[in-house]
């Protein structure tokens, strides 16, 4: 069955409604808000576990929707029930307990003008910035809604652990609520949305925060085992969880007792190239003498990850070609320019911001390149060939570091302890993509040697990563760097448990 509907509202199915609802219903006399109550699976769902659990006495199940679809919940009182935006619901109105699954509408596509409307009314909104999607806002705007010491369970997407957004929210969230509960869940119970969900308990509002729990599920018939994180964790970037494991102090251990250091102390990390118009900008060798562009005009340009291990061999003779034009360029190469116009592409943001737009801003000649969505193991691939990257890719600029010093830094970024910076700083997408910023890489942590020694491994690995054999060049680096510097056989076994989790974690999610 699909649960969904236009706008970003997914109706959430009843056995997720009653995974949800089932820790809260716990008293008599309850009174329950839905601010987005759909077809009333959550206020269903309460209702019968209420009524399982014989609680006694009455439950007072009320709900907001702009276009409510009551035919289920007709034998609720329909004062109970407001068909108006929630939040122009009145904010006087207080209840014990919130369930919620709030429409997942990006920032991007909400209108700005309601949005700005909301912010004046309520003023908690201000710890949203504009690139908030429209849950966050309605979680916030809840929270308004209860009593002392009341609870909200609420289904949110995966950004809730991880985008920029929610960070002040997760904090704000924190000096809140007593107790915070939150479970990820891998399998798809939305069949049409690309989001995958965790469920979010936060309990006794009001109070001092003591705990904060996460846990990982496939399915919500398994049974749960939450482990404790702590603020710091719960504040970072990306929200991270295993059983049992602190990966800060397994980071600071490397850095503290091995000398590893942040990848932003030797090199600086910039996107690739933006054309804006990959089809139009990017050509293959044919297509550029068909529109005679000249070789002074073109750039080798990496543009795919397929493309990694044959640069290894090949260098840049299969690579396509950038097209980069100068500003008096126009009365050159006019067929290129005016079937860039036919199709528009003079009209997307990127070119409208240039001047002219089809001179593309190239930048400098990298020393190396970067993944930036991957599935597992990225690495860095040395700029041999001075050629270029789309934005697909991150472009590094390594600070007067020796030859030698390069190739350190080439083998540890492939090593055990960088591979889970990696994990742990980057965020996850659909298909079980790791998308990792610009911000991400820079946090890693990799290993600056000067031993010439070196030179063995980084050939050894360069040749698996030209074969494509990126499991085996990963094992053979974190060997050497393992036994060069003598790093504990505990912390290895913490570290291996640690990024199989989280990889096992990030697969499990993929979205087929």
């Amino acid at each position: 069955m699909k649960h969904k509907r236009k706008n970003g509202i997914y109706y959430t199915p009843p056995a997720l409604a009653e995974y949800l609802a089932e820790p809260l219903v716990s008293y008599c006399d309850q009174t329950i808000l839905d601010p987005a109550y759909g077809e009333g699976s959550l206020l269903l769902a309460a209702e019968k576990i209420y009524k399982v659990k014989k609680l006694g006495s009455s439950i007072h199940l009320h709900g907001c929707d702009t276009k409510p679809v009551n035919g289920l919940l007709q034998h609720l009182s329909e004062a109970n029930l407001f068909k108006v935006d929630f939040f122009d619901y009145p904010v006087d109105r207080k209840f014990q307990t919130i369930l919620m699954n709030p429409p997942y509408v990006r920032h991007h596509i909400q209108d700005e003008k309601k949005i700005n409307k909301y912010r004046s009314s309520h003023k908690d909104l201000n710890i949203l910035n504009n690139s908030s999607d429209l849950w966050a806002l309605f979680l916030v705007k809840a929270v308004s809604h209860l009593q002392k010491d009341g609870n909200i369970g609420a289904i949110l997407p995966w950004a809730f652990l991880q985008a920029d957004y929610a960070q002040p929210l997760r904090k704000w969230l924190a000096e809140s609520f007593g107790l915070i509960e939150v479970v990820a869940l891998s399998d798809k119970y939305f069949e049409e949305a690309d989001e995958r969900v965790v469920v979010v308990w936060l309990k006794h509002f009001g109070r001092v925060n003591t705990t904060i729990n996460i846990a990982a599920t496939n399915n919500i018939q398994s049974p749960l085992k939450f482990s404790q994180i702590s603020l710091t964790q719960w504040l970072a970037d990306r929200v991270s969880y295993t059983s049992g494991i602190s990966p800060e102090e397994i980071l600071a251990q490397y850095e503290l007792e091995y000398g590893f250091t942040k990848f932003s102390k030797h090199a600086d990390v910039k996107i690739g190239v933006v054309t804006g118009a990959v089809d139009h900008f990017v050509l293959t060798r044919e297509q550029a003498r068909m529109y005679g562009i000249p070789a002074q005009r073109l750039i080798p340009i990496i543009t795919s990850s397929d493309e990694f291990p044959e640069y290894l061999i090949d260098g840049k003779k299969n690579l396509k070609l950038l097209v980069s034009l100068k500003e008096k360029d126009h009365l050159k190469f006019r067929k290129f320019i005016r079937l860039g116009i036919e199709e528009e592409y003079n009209l997307r943001t990127h070119s409208i911001i240039r001047e002219p737009w089809y001179a593309v801003k190239v930048g400098k000649v990298p020393d190396a390149f970067f993944h930036y969505r991957i599935s597992k193991i990225p690495y860095l691939l040395p700029n041999h060939y001075e050629v270029q990257c789309t934005n697909a890719f991150h472009r590094v600029y390594f600070k007067s570091l020796t030859p030698t010093e390069r190739k350190w830094i080439y083998v540890s970024m492939l090593s055990l302890p960088a591979q889970l910076s990696v994990e742990l700083f980057s965020k996850t997408y659909g298909r079980g993509i790791l998308k990792i910023e610009p911000k991400s890489l820079k946090n890693t942590i990799i290993f600056k040697g000067v031993d010439v020694r070196i030179n063995r491994i980084y050939k050894k690995v360069v040749k698996l990563l030209s074969e494509d054999k990126k499991e085996e060049a990963m094992a053979h680096a974190t060997e050497y760097i393992c036994e060069e510097l003598s790093i504990s056989k505990i912390l290895i076994e913490s570290s291996n448990s640690l990024i199989k989790s989280l990889r096992k974690l990030r697969r499990s999610n993929e979205l087929n």
